[in-house]
């Protein structure tokens, strides 16, 4: 049985597959092109995959893009699946043959290397069906995902997402995606209800999805914005501010225009989707969901760069500051200067882990009245200086390569 789909596999992907003991000894090799394998001929990249493998679910690698390699441990072997393109109009990296490029990049000593086209979405299958059939498991597509995109990588613990994430050569030859399973994912962010969302996002469709250019990676990237516009959309039916809703569907996009591979994209979209159900779960569930507290809000929200005073907030409310004070305190568990304060550190915290801007810069930019004021005011919400949370917590870049 294994033997046939290890075959399958070969021919399914137009890649080699190699076994290796853990030891890093090889035990079987499946392709035809033994002489020439670069795992064969660049030991410490063979040994590299082969220390990332995990036991519980099986690795997609980009070594660099479009490039893939799968790697999946079972007892004391590994199997290493790849190079695989994964982007047919990647002919080129630096105006050099992708073959070439990948050679001297392994320093194979070889000329060129040949590498086979196969999409992401076999790839990953055929992979995830190897790895099922070792370990008589039914992972999905979307587990392995999960797996391999985790959140830690974007801003407020960023996931995964899965739906229909690939994309055909022509538009044309294919059936688009039935527009009742968007319907349900769309009406599941509206009512704020996260087990029907991931139900939706789990179902399986027949259609294909549009293809929005002739380049795969920018295709998944258009659809995904217009994805989370719909979303963020459908957040805002369910009673979540505008602002709040656009300013997180702004952030969203600006992570999935620099992401580098499908998989990120993929995982970006799903969270996003998740976030604004949650975001619209938690209205539904507040006892004071009062019309003056979320205009206060909105205005807090629309001046966080400003100072911003409460008097002038219940003035614009027709109310007096007495009574816009109590309301306030009884909907949300705290003062109307308390919630400004945490609302602007809480935007603080992304501008000093994502942004080049100045500690001063900052502090500026958010009304504070000094630095002084910004940083006491922040280490009583935060526990720690500006400084020491962008030391412990900065990050160069929003997604990294591999």
């Amino acid at each position: 049985m294994i033997e046939y789909i290890l075959k399958h596999i070969l021919v399914s992907i137009h890649a080699p597959l190699r076994i290796f003991y853990d030891t890093g000894k090889r035990k079987e090799y499946y392709g035809d092109c033994e002489s020439a394998d670069v795992l064969l001929k660049d030991a410490l990249f063979k040994d590299m995959l082969m220390q990332k493998a995990q036991e519980n679910f099986p690795l997609i690698l980009q070594d660099f893009y479009p490039i893939h390699f799968g790697v999946i441990k079972h007892d004391d072997l590994i199997y290493i699946t790849g190079p695989v393109n994964c982007n047919y109009t990647v002919e080129k990296i630096d105006n050099i043959p992708l073959g070439e490029y990948f050679a001297q990049k392994h320093h194979t000593g070889d000329k060129t290397c040949r590498i086979s086209f196969c999409e992401f979405e076999r790839f990953c299958g055929e992979n995830m069906l190897l790895f099922n059939i070792l370990k008589n498991r039914d992972m999905t597509i979307q587990e392995m995902i999960d797996k391999n995109y985790p959140s830690g990588e974007s801003i407020a613990g960023v996931k995964k997402q899965l739906n229909e994430i690939y994309f055909r050569y022509q538009e044309n030859e294919k059936v688009h995606n039935n527009y009742d399973q968007e319907i349900r994912e769309l009406n599941s962010i509206r009512e704020g209800n996260v087990e029907k969302l991931l139900q939706s996002i789990d179902e399986i469709v027949e259609g294909e999805y549009a293809v929005l250019s002739k380049e795969p990676l920018r295709s998944l990237k258009n659809l995904a914005i217009v994805t989370l516009a719909l979303s963020a959309r459908a957040a805002i039916d369910g009673g979540v501010q505008p602002e709040e809703a656009f300013s997180i569907d702004d952030a969203y996009i600006v992570r999935v225009d620099q992401a580098l591979n499908e998989g990120h994209i993929i995982a970006l979209v799903r969270q996003a989707k998740i976030e604004f159900t949650n975001l619209v779960k938690n209205k539904n569930a507040s006892k004071e969901n009062n019309r003056i507290i979320e205009e206060a809000k909105r205005i807090i929200y629309k001046n966080l760069h400003n100072r911003i005073v409460i008097r002038d907030i219940a003035k614009e409310l027709a109310v007096t500051p007495e009574y816009l004070s109590t309301l306030f305190r009884k909907s949300e568990g705290m003062t109307v200067n308390d919630y400004i304060i945490k609302t602007k550190i809480g935007l603080a915290e992304n501008l000093l882990i994502y942004s080049n801007y100045g500690i001063d810069e900052i502090s500026c930019y958010l009304g504070f009245c000094s630095q002084s004021h910004f940083g006491k005011n922040f280490k009583k919400w935060k526990g720690m200086t500006p400084k020491q949370y962008r030391l412990r917590y900065g990050v160069k870049s929003f997604i990294d390569k591999f």
